[in-house]
């Protein structure tokens, strides 16, 4: 099965017939000509049927990416936090000034 160009991205869908009825097996979104090939070569005997992909299902949502950078920044800045006050500690720098504040 040949698909234009224009026509990608497209689902491609198998379905194992038995008995006059389709079973679905595997579906998966192809960008490509490759990409088509091997998908109907890996379900080859099996009946390959083709729809069109929503523009939702190749949306994609930076939201969760964001969530990811701002936990990497405020564990960074918690662990800079610790290492402060581990050193001020280890120094006596901390306890020298709850001194001068008594």
């Amino acid at each position: 099965m040949d698909i234009r160009k224009e026509e990608f991205p497209v689902a491609l869908q198998a379905y194992e017939v038995r008995g006059g009825q389709e079973n679905f097996v595997a579906e998966q979104v192809v960008n490509t000509q490759m990409e088509a090939d091997n998908f109907m070569s890996m379900y080859a005997g099996r009946l390959i049927k083709t729809r069109e992909v929503r523009p939702v299902e190749t949306k994609h949502y930076p939201a969760a990416h964001r969530r990811r950078n701002n936990s990497v920044f405020w564990i960074s800045v918690l662990l800079i936090i610790v290492v402060l006050l581990i050193i001020g500690f280890a120094t006596g720098w901390i306890q020298s000034m709850i001194g001068q504040s008594k």
